[in-house]
C-alpha cells in the first residue's frame, strides 16, 4: 500500500489518491458487516481501517465517525418509510446504495456523472457578519436573495444583513473548519469537531425536482456517494445534526413560494 502523509494536501494529485482509495478494503463490507450484525458490533479492525482511510485520503473523505453515525441515522431514515407490516430490510440495503464515480469538486459536476432519477445533494458555507451557517439542499441551485432574508430573518437579524452575506467566505478553511476541502462541504461533520457552526440551515426543495428526481447523492468522499430516497433526507440531516452538535441550532426554510408570498 502507498504510504502518503496524513491529511494529504488537496494540491496532490485527484489520480494518485483515487489509487490510494482502491488499494483499501471498501466501504461496501464495512456496510454489509453493519447490516448484518449492526453499528455496534464494529470491531477494532473496522475502526483502524475507517481511520486509516482518513489518514491517507484526508480532506477528499468524511471522517470514519462520520460515516459510522451517517449509516446508523439513514438506517433510522429508511426504516421510517416503510409501510406497516413491510419488512425494513426488504428496502435495497446501504451496502448496495454505494455508488462509485470520477472525482468531482462541485456539486454541479457531480450532477453530470449521476445516474438518471438521482439528484445531488448540495452545501454550502456563508458567514453572516461574525456568523458561519451551512445551507443544505438538492441539485446545483443557488442560494437566492429571497432565501437570505429569510435566513437573517430566522436569526433575528436586520433584513440588510442579507446583502452582506458571504457565501464560501475565504477567510473560513474549509479544511480546518470542516475537516474536509471545499469540494466536500457536508452537515454530515464529525461527532466531535467543534466547527463554531452557528446554524444549520435546510434549504426547500419541491419532494420532486425538475428532473423527478426519486433520490439523492450523498457524498462520502470525492469518489464515492451513497443513493438515498429523496424523501427521507430531511428527517436524515435533521437526525444527524441533533446527534453530532445538538447545540447548533436548525433552520427549516419554507417553499420559495411561501417566501415570496
Amino acid at each position: 500500500m502507498r504510504a502518503l502523509t496524513a491529511f494529504p494536501s488537496s494540491f496532490l494529485n485527484l489520480r494518485q489518491l483515487e489509487e490510494v482509495l482502491y488499494d483499501l478494503p471498501p466501504l461496501e463490507g464495512v456496510f454489509l458487516h453493519w447490516h448484518t450484525h449492526g453499528v455496534t458490533a464494529t470491531t477494532a479492525g473496522m475502526s483502524s481501517l475507517l481511520a486509516r482511510r482518513k489518514q491517507l485520503l484526508g480532506p477528499t473523505t468524511l471522517s470514519g465517525a462520520s460515516i459510522q453515525l451517517l449509516y446508523e441515522c439513514a438506517t433510522h431514515s429508511l426504516r421510517r418509510l416503510c409501510l406497516p407490516g413491510q419488512d425494513p430490510h426488504s428496502r435495497r440495503p446501504l451496502h448496495a446504495r454505494l455508488l462509485r464515480h470520477g472525482p468531482t469538486l462541485s456539486a454541479a459536476k457531480t450532477q453530470v456523472l449521476l445516474p438518471p432519477g438521482v439528484v445531488v445533494h448540495k452545501t454550502v458555507s456563508i458567514s453572516v457578519g461574525e456568523t458561519s451557517l451551512l445551507c443544505t439542499g438538492v441539485a446545483p441551485q443557488r442560494l437566492t436573495r429571497q432565501q437570505l432574508y429569510a435566513i437573517a430573518a430566522a436569526m433575528a437579524l436586520p433584513r440588510w444583513t442579507a446583502k452582506q452575506c458571504i457565501i464560501n467566505p475565504v477567510i473560513s478553511n474549509p479544511v480546518e473548519t470542516f475537516t474536509t476541502q471545499p469540494g466536500l462541504i457536508s452537515p454530515f461533520l464529525h461527532p466531535s469537531h467543534q466547527t463554531g457552526l452557528g446554524a444549520l440551515v435546510l434549504l426547500s426543495w419541491p419532494e420532486q425536482s425538475a428532473v423527478q428526481a426519486q433520490e439523492v447523492a450523498i457524498s462520502l468522499s470525492l469518489w464515492e456517494s451513497l443513493v438515498l430516497p429523496l424523501r427521507c433526507l430531511r428527517h436524515l440531516i435533521r437526525t444527524y445534526a441533533r446527534r453530532a452538535y445538538p447545540g447548533v441550532r436548525i433552520i427549516e426554510l419554507e417553499s420559495e413560494e411561501t417566501l415570496y408570498a
